[in-house]
């Protein structure tokens, strides 16, 4: 199918909804996502193996949002594009979400559940953070983790992770692409 698209703002009074299999997306070997193939849908992960999950770059600048009417439907400004990545099961190896280049950043934040205590634990994305690893264990990726990601801005990912976790909880951020 083409891509299409509305000019203008579109308002629905009644909500939006996505359905059928082309929603889910089933990754289980690590890939570069793609606004075309992963944006908008639901990205599965069932497999306990490790995987790396690979976030486009950031591009603010292509076919700016003041240059219409007529906006090119190709153009390669990604922001607002939204990656959620589901896993069902519990990872024997870690399960990473990182940025495409070393300009990118991550700000968000982490919600891990202790699965001995059912005590909920924060953390914060710091300056450089740029890595989600969940580890099937204390950094998260225990059986039913989400991972959000969205093109918030140039350069910057905004992120929410919620998992659960074993042992004491860990942060799930870091800084590792270079």
């Amino acid at each position: 199918m083409a891509n299409t698209t509305f000019q203008g703002p579109v308002i629905s009074k009644n909500g939006f909804y996505n359905t059928g299999p082309g929603n889910i997306v089933d990754a289980d070997a690590s890939v570069s996502l793609t606004v075309a193939s992963h944006a908008g849908k639901i990205v599965h992960n069932d497999a306990v193996g490790a995987v790396t999950y690979t976030l486009p770059a950031i591009n603010a600048t292509a076919d700016s949002a003041v240059a219409g009417p007529g906006s090119d439907l190709n153009n390669k400004n990604n922001l607002g594009a939204t990656f959620t990545i589901f896993s069902s099961v519990t990872k024997t190896g870690n399960l990473v979400v990182q940025v495409a280049n070393a300009t990118d950043v991550m700000v968000g934040g982490a919600i891990l559940i202790d699965d001995t205590s059912d005590n909920a634990v924060g953390f914060e994305t710091v300056a450089a953070s740029d890595t989600i690893t969940l580890d099937g264990s204390t950094t998260g990726g225990v059986t039913y983790a989400e991972i959000v990601c969205t093109a918030l801005a140039s350069g910057t990912w905004k992120v929410s992770v919620t998992s659960g976790c074993t042992g004491t909880p860990a942060t799930p951020f870091s800084a590792a692409v270079s």
